[in-house]
C-alpha cells in the first residue's frame, strides 16, 4: 500500500398585520340596538306616509348593515390569508436573493451548508422549498428573521460554520483510472489508494473511512440494485434510504456506528459508481455530511451538472507527465461536421484559443487531465474528434493541444498588463445550461498578483464560471493578456472567511509565452494599442477562442 496525495419567523405586526380584537359571534346585538333605536326616536305609529318614510330610512339602514356586517366577516378570515400572503411573499423574496448570487457562488454555499450540517442534498442551481427550509433553520439557530432571504450576516455565518470541515477534509478531484468520471475524495484524511481490476479503492490509514471507485461492463443496474440490496439485508444493515430510477440508484444502509453508502449510475454499456463506508461522524470524517458531497460531485460528473471546481490528484501508480520539448505538426484536417446534438454529456468541458495559424490551442491542464477522449470545437461548428495534447506544465496549470482546426490567425500576447485596464473574458462556461456559441464578460484588472502574492497570476473582476477555465483574458486592444485559470471559491476562501462574487484569476501572458517556449514553440507578441468597441473585441475574442470537451 503506498502512501498518497500528500499535499501539503416573525409575526405579522405593522402595515398589513390586522387582527380582530374581539371574535366576530352569528347574533346581531349592533343591528338589534340600532332597529330599537330607530323605532324610538320616531315616536310615530307605523302608518301612512310616515311608515313609507321608515321603510325608505330602513332600506338605507340595512344596506349599510349589510356592508358592516361583511366587513366584520372579511377582516374575521383575513388573519389567515395574511399569513399565508407573507409566506409567499417571503418566498419570493428568498428566490429573488438567491438568484442574484452567480451560479458558482450558489454551487458553493451548498457546500458549506453540508460542510456545516446544515444541508443534506445534491447542490442545484435552483431554489427548492428544501433549500429555502434549511436556509430558514440556519437563520433561526443565529437567531435571525427566518424568511430565507440570504443576508450577508448568513452566508458569514455558513462559511464560517462549513469552512473548518472543508478544511480538514482538503477536498479533490479523483478520476477514475479508466473511464475519465470523476469524484470529490478527503485527501484531508490521509488517504491511501491501490489499483483494483474496476478501478480504485481508497481508504484513511486508520481505516475509519474507504471508498471503492469501480466500473463494470456489461452489468444490469436493476439485476445489481437488487443483489446488493439483499445481501445488506442479510448481513444485518437497515436500509436508512434507496432510490431506484432509470439511470442510477443509492443505497444507503447502517449497522451500529458502521455505515455505508452506495451510488451506481449506467455508463455507456455498464455502470459506474462508489460505495463509500465509515465509522464515524465526528471530526474530521462527519461522514453523513462527507458521503452527501462525494455523491453530490459523482452526480455532476456522470450528468454533466455545474459544480464547483476543486483540484485534481493523481494516484500513485501514475508518473507526472512531461512536457514535449519539440511540437510536431497537427494532424491532417478532418472532415468539418456540424455540432452534434441530443448526446450524452461530458465529463468535462472547458475552453481554449488558438496560438497558431496551424490549429494549436492553449488551455488549462486542469481542463484536458484525465482526458480519454478530446473533443475541440470552433465557432464556425468544425470539429476534432482526435485532439491531441502534445504539452503539459502541472504546475503553472498549462497545456498545449494539437488539433486539425487550422486557419485562425492568433491573437498577439501582451505582458505588461496594467492595474485597473479594462479586460474581457470569453469562454463556454455551464455547457449544458448557458448558450452554446460562448459567452463574453467585461471587467478590470483588479490586483497584479493572485492569493499569497503569487505573481504567475492576475486577479480579475470579469465574471467567471465553470467551463471558462482555459479561455483567453484579452485587453481592449484584442491582445491576450493570460489565460483564464480559477474563480474565487471555497477552498481559497479559507483565507478570508467570505465567499466573495466576480473574483477570479489568469495565468499571466508572460508565464503562457514561457510555457510555449519550453514546448519548442513561439506565439505572436504584441503591444497595448487602441481600444476596441466592445462588439468588436467579442468578436475577436470569439474568432480565436474553442469549446473543449472532456471524458
Amino acid at each position: 500500500m503506498l502512501g498518497w496525495l500528500a499535499r501539503g419567523p416573525c409575526s405579522p405586526s405593522g402595515a398589513g398585520a390586522l387582527r380582530p380584537t374581539a371574535p366576530v359571534t352569528r347574533d346581531r346585538p349592533m343591528l338589534t340596538r340600532a332597529l330599537r333605536d330607530l323605532r324610538s326616536r320616531s315616536n310615530t305609529p307605523f302608518r301612512g306616509g310616515r311608515m313609507h318614510e321608515f321603510h325608505g330610512r330602513w332600506r338605507g339602514f340595512a344596506r349599510v348593515v349589510r356592508v358592516l356586517v361583511l366587513v366584520v366577516l372579511t377582516l374575521a378570515g383575513l388573519l389567515p390569508i395574511t399569513a399565508s400572503a407573507q409566506a409567499s411573499r417571503d418566498r419570493a423574496r428568498a428566490e429573488q436573493a438567491w438568484s442574484s448570487l452567480d451560479v458558482d457562488a450558489r454551487l458553493t454555499l451548498q457546500l458549506a451548508m453540508t460542510a456545516a450540517g446544515a444541508w443534506y442534498g445534491v447542490p442545484n442551481v435552483g431554489f427548492s422549498s428544501r433549500l429555502h427550509g434549511a436556509i430558514r433553520d440556519v437563520q433561526a439557530a443565529r437567531g435571525a428573521r427566518a424568511d430565507g432571504v440570504l443576508t450577508p450576516g448568513d452566508i458569514e455565518a455558513i462559511v464560517a460554520a462549513g469552512l473548518p470541515v472543508m478544511q480538514g477534509w482538503d477536498l479533490a478531484r479523483a478520476h477514475h483510472p479508466t473511464r475519465g468520471r470523476w469524484l470529490l475524495v478527503p485527501t484531508g484524511l490521509d488517504l491511501q489508494a491501490e489499483r483494483t481490476p474496476e478501478g480504485a479503492f481508497i481508504r484513511s490509514t486508520d481505516n475509519r473511512f474507504r471508498l471503492s471507485f469501480e466500473g463494470y461492463d456489461g452489468a444490469s443496474l436493476r439485476t445489481s440494485y437488487d443483489a446488493l440490496r439483499a445481501e445488506m439485508v442479510r448481513s444485518g444493515d437497515a436500509i436508512d434510504y434507496e432510490v431506484l430510477r432509470d439511470d442510477f440508484f443509492v443505497l444507503s444502509v447502517s449497522q451500529g456506528r458502521y455505515k455505508r453508502y452506495v451510488r451506481i449510475h449506467r455508463d455507456g454499456s455498464g455502470l459506474l459508481g462508489f460505495d463509500m463506508a465509515w465509522s464515524t461522524e465526528a471530526a474530521p470524517v462527519h461522514g453523513e455530511r462527507l458521503a452527501t458531497i462525494v455523491s453530490g460531485s459523482f452526480w455532476a460528473a456522470m450528468t454533466g451538472a455545474p459544480y464547483p471546481a476543486f483540484d485534481p490528484v493523481p494516484y500513485p501508480w501514475e508518473s507526472e507527465p512531461q512536457a514535449v520539448a519539440a511540437l510536431p505538426d497537427a494532424p491532417a484536417p478532418s472532415r468539418s461536421e456540424p455540432t452534434p446534438q441530443g448526446q450524452g454529456r461530458t465529463a468535462s468541458t472547458g475552453t481554449g484559443f488558438f496560438v497558431s495559424a496551424q490549429g494549436h490551442v492553449l488551455t488549462n491542464d486542469h481542463v484536458v487531465e484525465g482526458c480519454v477522449n478530446l473533443t475541440v470545437r470552433d465557432r464556425t461548428g468544425r470539429i476534432d474528434r482526435r485532439a491531441r495534447v502534445r504539452a503539459r506544465d502541472t504546475g503553472a496549470d498549462l497545456a498545449l493541444v494539437a488539433t486539425s482546426l487550422g486557419g485562425v490567425e492568433p491573437a498577439p500576447m501582451r505582458m505588461d498588463a496594467r492595474l485597473g485596464e479594462s479586460v474581457a473574458v470569453f469562454g463556454y462556461p455551464l455547457a449544458q445550461i448557458l448558450a452554446s456559441s460562448g459567452n463574453f464578460t467585461l471587467g478590470n484588472v483588479t490586483a497584479l498578483a493572485g492569493v499569497g502574492d503569487d505573481d504567475a497570476v492576475l486577479q480579475i473582476s470579469a465574471p467567471v464560471q465553470a467551463g471558462n477555465s482555459g479561455g483567453p483574458l484579452l485587453d481592449g486592444a484584442g491582445n491576450v493578456l493570460g489565460v483564464v485559470v480559477a474563480k474565487f471559491g471555497l477552498r481559497a476562501a479559507a483565507l478570508s472567511g467570505d465567499l466573495p462574487q466576480n473574483v477570479a484569476f489568469a495565468v499571466k501572458a508572460r508565464e503562457a509565452l514561457r510555457f510555449l517556449k519550453r514546448s519548442g514553440f513561439a506565439a505572436p507578441v504584441g503591444d497595448a494599442g487602441a481600444p476596441l468597441a466592445p462588439e468588436v473585441l467579442a468578436e475577436t475574442a470569439q474568432r480565436i477562442a474553442v469549446f473543449i470537451a472532456c471524458d
